[in-house]
């Protein structure tokens, strides 16, 4: 305020000296008047006739410093967070931190920021929202929106992947739009911005979120109406989701806005919004969606153990051609035991294809099954509710010493064990679709 006042003072002081103190006194009492009665700026950003385009790369985040970013608040113009947790903080961070928190990440030295966050139970949920208000004088019925997603950290090994998801909102009132993270009434979701982060089911640790490897460039036409004056509130939502989370970022946000309808660009041979997988019961369902197609034949659903050697093991007919949204689902009924990575095949009239990114879940199979005796002499039985096709017993260094073949239709198996030295051995058994058990048994 000192600054404020002394600014105007100084055009107070070419008066005669002796009445220099007392209007210096009278101008600083106006000017202060003046600051303090002065409007607030207007937290939102400004959607102008002229200036018709905005980007934020989160790039004046401190780089050493930890700082205040209280729920509800706005730190940079337009940008505001909300949490399900009071902590307050926005912490600069290089994905070495696995803690729940609000982090602009980053590495460290660097001038080169994103924004993002760690939920947890203790952490919370958070929401990056961006506000702004159509001033153009026109009703704004079209916005390009373009972000980079970043992923920071992997938090370990049994977490699988997790997304920021993105949402928007239109309102005539400021201070009418939801702003519970835990809710999603009043939003519009939209699931080709989701970005899905590329790392999961492996050794957790440290990232570079600038790496290709662990970024994606998120972009969509959004066909929206937002009426002059009213305002548009933009969401980036990190739910706490299953396992400890990812470390997953925003940069680079791109808008452009319209006030003609804009015409949405030629499809691609099939413009695939979103492709998920999720366990129910004993089984994996997928799910994906299209926006447009054509010469769409069909879809391969393939599967792999391991992320790399894919097989097929489903095929889903296309619509052809066509500018519809369209849903499609496949059921794993037999899906692999642990971690199973899924993709789709697409494949066009003309027998070119391309393949979607992939998705992974881990299913943990509920099996009957029961060896006995577990300390035996001259047979070891296993009853089992799944089709087993091959035992192997090994010695605790791994070496295979028995190897039987076994009758899928049986419910019932015995293991001739006699010509087994007296130890501890491991007892694998193998299904039909290639899934393992591990049992252990006594050779008295």
């Amino acid at each position: 305020m000192a600054n404020a006042c002394l600014k105007y003072n100084y055009s107070c002081v070419s008066e005669p000296m002796k009445t220099t103190f007392t209007l210096t006194l009278r101008c600083i009492a106006f000017c202060c008047l003046v600051w303090l009665s002065a409007p607030a700026s207007k937290a939102q950003v400004i959607m102008g006739p002229k200036q018709t385009s905005y980007t934020q790369n989160f790039n004046d985040f401190p780089l050493k410093d930890t700082v205040t970013w209280k729920s509800g608040s706005y730190y940079l113009p337009g940008w505001v967070v909300f949490r399900t947790k009071s902590d307050s903080t926005l912490v600069p961070n290089a994905g070495n931190s696995n803690t729940g928190a609000l982090y602009n990440y980053g590495s460290v030295g660097s001038t080169d920021r994103a924004l993002g966050s760690i939920s947890s139970t203790k952490g919370g949920q958070f929401t990056y929202n961006l506000l702004l208000q159509n001033s153009t004088g026109s009703t704004i019925k079209g916005i390009d929106l373009s972000y980079v997603g970043e992923q920071w950290r992997i938090s370990n090994s049994t977490a699988g992947q997790h997304v920021i998801s993105f949402w928007y909102a239109i309102s005539s009132d400021a201070n009418a739009f939801n702003t519970s993270p835990s809710s999603d009434k009043g939003w519009t979701e939209v699931p080709e911005l989701t970005f899905y982060g590329p790392k999961f089911y492996t050794k957790g640790g440290a990232l570079d979120g600038n790496a290709p490897d662990n970024r994606a460039l998120q972009q969509a036409l959004l066909q929206l109406e937002v009426p002059n004056g009213y305002y548009l509130m933009l969401r980036w939502k990190d739910a706490d989701e299953l396992e400890a989370d990812h470390g997953l970022a925003i940069d680079d946000v791109n808008l452009q806005w319209h006030i003609q309808a804009v015409e949405m660009p030629a499809p691609l041979p099939v413009e695939l919004a979103f492709f998920r997988a999720a366990v129910s019961g004993d089984q994996v369902k997928l799910k994906w969606q299209t926006a447009s197609e054509e010469q769409n034949s069909y879809f391969e659903v393939q599967r792999s153990q391991n992320g790399s050697a894919f097989e097929s093991i489903g095929r889903v007919a296309g619509h052809g051609t066509t500018v519809l949204t369209n849903d499609y689902s496949y059921i794993d009924e037999r899906p692999l035991d642990g971690a199973s990575y899924y993709r789709l095949k697409q494949v066009d009239e003309d027998d070119s294809h391309t393949f979607s990114a992939v998705v992974a879940v881990r299913y943990k199979a509920v099996q009957e099954m029961k060896v006995f005796p577990t300390i035996a002499t001259d047979e070891v039985h296993v009853a089992a509710s799944v089709g087993l096709q091959q035992a192997l017993v090994l010695d605790m260094t791994g070496k295979v010493l028995l190897q039987q073949e076994l009758s899928q239709n049986l419910p019932l198996h015995t293991l001739d064990i006699r010509r087994l030295n007296s130890g501890n051995y491991i007892l694998v058994l193998i299904d039909a679709f290639g899934r393992r058990y591990t049992r252990k048994f006594i050779k008295q």
